[in-house]
């Protein structure tokens, strides 16, 4: 809505300025790096008596740079010349902010701001509006550095390693709870580095000890890690991880190790992979007898071929039926001829053909049932 042409009390008789806009952080302090932020703007003019209030400039909400002052992203939230008329209902507007700041920054602002005139009376009123949040941030961080008391050596061993665990962290950040986890040699247990308040403070290392038997030469590669937690917001705090490698040979004299043992032999009916091809062959059982009308079982072997190759067999009237060899070369293939002659059996990358002669239908006599006369 622009403004009026004339300048003048808006509306008639109203009381002044009834304007609310505000907004708070949700959540409340403090937050870490990557942390999710949401700040919720309530704008509204209500009231007993309010007047209308017009932009001179955008309202707008900026975001913290990464230096933490409010210089960073700007959301506009309504337009110059936008008009917050009596009686603008409230109004709730949400900016997210993922919290990215440099390291060491331990405030982060925002702003809300806008310039705009009042129709309070005959002459208006310049009126700013601006409001302001500063969050707190936390940036906690642990190192672990490991060592184990030799890199090599002949088994057994027993490896003693020391973690120095540092807390690094870019603001004031003490911590509890501090503990170090190893995947093989298990807890580490403390042994020295606090200076008496139990807390683990900013540039200061505690050092944890674990003893680890290798009894069998081998290269034994430990990770361990360390956390702790965060007496600012309660939540832990974990190093990136960090590993130490030992190895260890055979005590002089030892038998060589023996040898990994050696695999199946290949399945003759399966060509080895980049093997010249020898020629194939195609057999069936022998005395098998297959007759015209009746499903019968065929089983086809062919050797030098690869699994899934197919078999076809070809019935007298010309229809097929065709099996794909298992790794063993072998295809089932189950026919019902429709009359007596010839089958052929082919595997397209074999020369050799079987024949089959496919016998009439066995004949079938039916019982004659007595009569009975009385």
């Amino acid at each position: 809505m622009a403004s009026p042409a004339s300048a003048q009390q808006i509306p008639d008789n109203c009381g002044g300025n009834e304007s609310d806009f505000r907004y708070i952080r949700d959540p409340s302090n403090p937050a870490r790096p990557g942390d999710q932020v949401r700040f919720i703007i309530s704008l509204a003019n209500v009231g007993d008596r309010p007047c209308n209030i017009t932009l001179n400039s955008p309202l707008v909400f900026r975001l913290p740079a990464l230096d933490g002052t409010a210089t960073g992203v700007t959301n506009v939230l309504n337009p110059l010349g936008f008009t917050f008329p009596a009686g603008f209902p409230l109004t709730k507007v949400t900016i997210p902010w993922t919290v990215t700041v440099n390291p060491g920054v331990a405030d982060a602002s925002t702003e809300l701001e806008g310039n705009s005139t009042l129709y309070d009376a005959r002459v208006p009123h310049a009126y700013r509006i601006y409001r302001s949040i500063g969050t707190d941030i936390t940036q906690p961080a642990l190192t672990i550095d490991k060592r184990g008391s030799i890199e090599s050596g002949v088994a057994p061993q027993n490896v003693t390693y020391t973690f120095v665990v540092t807390n690094t962290s870019s603001t004031p950040v003490p911590m509890s709870k501090v503990r170090v986890s190893d995947d093989k040699c298990g807890n580490a247990t403390y042994s020295t580095g606090d200076d008496g308040d139990g807390k683990l403070s900013n540039g200061e290392s505690w050092t944890f000890t674990c003893a680890q038997l290798h009894q069998a030469p081998g290269v034994y590669t430990n990770t361990a890690y360390a956390c702790a937690e965060s007496d600012i917001d309660k939540r832990d705090v974990c190093s990136p991880p960090d590993t130490w490698t030992v190895t260890l040979t055979p005590p002089p004299g030892s038998p060589p190790a023996s040898p990994p043992p050696a695999g199946p032999p290949a399945e003759t009916a399966v060509k080895p992979a980049n093997a010249t091809q020898a020629p194939c062959t195609l057999s069936t059982p022998k005395g098998l007898q297959v007759r015209a009308k009746e499903l019968t079982s065929i089983k086809a072997t062919v050797r030098q071929v690869d699994a899934g190759t197919t078999v076809k067999i070809t019935l007298p009237g010309g229809k097929t039926v065709s099996a794909k060899t298992n790794s063993k070369g072998v295809a089932i293939l189950k026919v019902r001829p429709p009359k007596t002659g010839t089958a052929r059996i082919t595997v397209a990358e074999c020369s050799d053909v079987q024949r089959l002669t496919v016998r009439a239908a066995r004949k079938t006599q039916s019982r004659r049932v007595p009569r009975v006369t009385g």
